[in-house]
């Protein structure tokens, strides 16, 4: 069901990417790879802007309670753009800091799904279009799409925790984040031509 429904609403995606022009005929920017890439992520949600180096964003996640834990993510991609890394340290207060190198390849998307609320995206059913105005939570999947390893610098273990997972979550709740998914899913269909978005 998931892989047919999947498919489905994939090939309606096709309409969405195609509003953005210049995404669909010309080649994005590293900086707009980059911003897609931080989007789809979950890095860029809020709007949250990046500290800007020539080749790298980097997001930080530091509150003002000295008990909450500091995230500080870099982000560049490489020689082929739709392929980005990651280096993330979280630090608990008090706490060594635990390292996450991350590699997502959007050119793996192979289906696409948007639902309307929270709860029909966890019991996965009633999915809508990806162009339909109530749409608010889109889920990416394909064969490793995401893979990433883990290390601890307190020193007590050597070895890395490796996880690959093959969904990223794109909540679209307001007109900024509908916004924001749609640039980034036109780049993700036009430039990277995931499979998900091509004509079956």
């Amino acid at each position: 069901m998931w892989r047919a429904v999947g498919t489905t609403v994939g090939a309606m995606a096709i309409a969405v990417a195609c509003e953005v022009s210049a995404v669909a005929h010309e080649t994005p920017t590293d900086a707009e790879m980059r911003q897609a890439h931080a989007v789809l992520l979950g890095l860029a949600q809020d709007g949250t802007e990046p500290e800007r180096e020539k080749t790298a964003d980097i997001y930080y996640s530091i509150v003002d309670n000295p008990n909450a834990p500091r995230l500080v993510t870099r982000l560049e991609v490489s020689g082929a753009p739709c392929r980005a890394r990651t280096i993330s340290a979280l630090q608990f207060p008090e706490k060594w800091a635990t390292l996450t190198l991350g590699l997502v390849d959007l050119s793996r998307v192979a289906a696409v799904t948007a639902y309307t609320s929270v709860d029909d995206l966890i019991a996965e059913i009633n999915p809508v279009s990806i162009d339909a105005p109530e749409a608010e939570q889109v889920v990416l999947t394909g064969k490793g799409l995401y893979c990433s390893s883990r290390l601890s610098l307190s020193g007590e273990s050597t070895a890395s925790d490796e996880a690959c997972s093959d969904r990223l979550d794109l909540p679209m709740m307001d007109a900024e984040q509908k916004a924001r998914a749609r640039h980034a899913l036109a780049i993700v269909a036009n430039f990277c031509k995931a499979p998900a978005f091509q004509k079956k």
